[in-house]
């Protein structure tokens, strides 16, 4: 008798949206375009490093408890080098988390594709990307990171 074995998969990155942007704006730029077509504020933040490679530029939009939380990254450093490299040509990752609408990403996709020098998005597939998971968690991990210092300020700030 064959023994079956249950083999439990985990999604690690259950309701997130990861739409690909291909443009020739630097980050604020993109950042300010995306805060006035999609009504959000993508505030700047300390850019993620690797092995003193420069920094990619992040952003991150949280809505609040129960709504969408949204990042910007950039795939290019401040020195010119690629974080990853996707095909079609991609400079900049937009993460949406938590559930959204079909019919409401799809207007999204549209407003971002309707940016001027916006040359192209497009929404890309994470269950068949491998680049894409290792991605997400060095993000995840950087905003943890920013988490943990603005606790540690808070918490300073709250001591006599």
């Amino acid at each position: 008798m064959v023994k079956r074995k249950n083999k439990l998969i985990v999604e690690p990155f259950d309701d997130i949206i990861v739409i690909g942007i291909n443009t020739g704006m630097i980050d604020y730029q993109l950042a300010w375009n995306l805060n006035k077509v999609l009504k959000i504020e993508l505030s700047k933040y300390r850019g993620i490093s690797f092995d003193n490679e420069g920094f990619f530029s992040y952003y991150l939009y949280d809505a609040g408890e129960n709504a969408n939380t949204f990042n910007l990254v950039s795939l290019v450093s401040t020195t010119g080098k690629n974080w990853v490299s996707f095909k079609p040509k991609t400079d900049y990752l937009f993460i949406i988390r938590n559930y959204i609408k079909e019919s409401d990403l799809q207007q999204l996709l549209v407003s971002i594709k309707g940016i001027s020098n916006v040359f192209h998005a497009y929404i890309i597939d994470t269950s068949c990307n491998n680049k894409i998971d290792i991605i997400l968690e060095d993000i995840e991990f950087h905003e943890m990171e920013l988490a943990n210092e603005e606790n540690k300020k808070n918490s300073g700030i709250l001591k006599r």
